[in-house]
């Protein structure tokens, strides 16, 4: 009989082996590695099948330990967030939450750094009354091409990208650019990684501003690792600062009317 022939016939006869367990420890199957026997070469199909358990078994350990290292990371980073949240949470004035938006995220989560960068009118105001290594940026003071290039490129992101720090500084060095560091770079290695986030007020098309995160180690920030809690700190700074900053603006611009009125 042939190896199909046999197969066939012991799946179509799956009580054959229980009606026959003698042929469990009669057939002898020659072992693959010396694990899998001691003391010959040769081992039945019961030691057989036990051997195969055990890999099996081990194989499911190490999945097991491998997503509990994962739930312990991510419950690191929750708690993080959690912390951040608060803080920005607790900040009582707009300039406060900007603080918190850059110093406070970047202290929370160990980034080395974290540049705001956007072009709203009232968050400038806020700009100038901080200190001057904070970072923040205000693209209204460059010129009107490499902003509108800014924009652009903001607006084109649907959600946060992370990419090496060679490829922002060839084709977005000009985010280092503004009133309040010059024409500084970013200061990091090529070699490390940036993630770019995108800030919208709620769900208007068109970008606000952008949040540059970057770090000397080139797998800190990747596509691979998923960009889930980038988002969410994209949609944080965004509805904490946008939406403070629209809302004041829409005052003030009721109260104009209104005196104009």
């Amino acid at each position: 009989m042939t190896d199909d022939q046999v197969k066939a016939f012991l799946m179509q006869r799956p009580g054959f082996l229980r009606d026959h367990p003698e042929l469990l420890f009669e057939l002898e199957i020659e072992a693959e590695s010396a694990d899998q026997v001691q003391g010959g070469s040769v081992v039945s199909l019961v030691e057989k099948q036990a051997a195969l358990l055990r890999v099996k078994v081990r194989h499911q350990q190490d999945r097991v330990a491998q997503l509990l290292r994962v739930v312990e990371e991510n419950n690191a980073i929750h708690q993080k967030l959690l912390g951040w949240i608060r803080s920005l949470l607790l900040a009582r004035t707009q300039s406060l939450r900007v603080k918190q938006s850059v110093g406070g995220l970047a202290q929370a989560f160990s980034v080395p750094l974290v540049r705001l960068v956007t072009w709203q009118p009232e968050l400038e105001k806020v700009f100038r009354g901080l200190e001057p290594d904070c970072q923040v940026l205000s693209a209204l003071a460059i010129d009107h091409e490499t902003q509108g290039r800014l924009i652009e490129m903001a607006t084109a992101l649907a959600h946060p990208v992370c990419l090496p720090a060679h490829s922002y500084q060839a084709g977005l060095g000009f985010i280092g650019v503004g009133a309040r560091t010059g024409s500084q770079d970013l200061g990091i290695n090529p070699s490390g990684s940036v993630a770019l986030l995108p800030l919208r007020a709620g769900l208007a098309p068109k970008a606000a501003g952008l949040m540059v995160l970057a770090s000397d180690d080139p797998g800190r920030f990747s596509q691979d690792h998923g960009i889930d809690f980038l988002v969410s700190i994209a949609e944080l700074v965004s509805a904490c600062l946008l939406g403070g900053a629209l809302t004041r603006s829409v005052k003030l611009k009721r109260v104009k009317g209104d005196a104009d009125g």
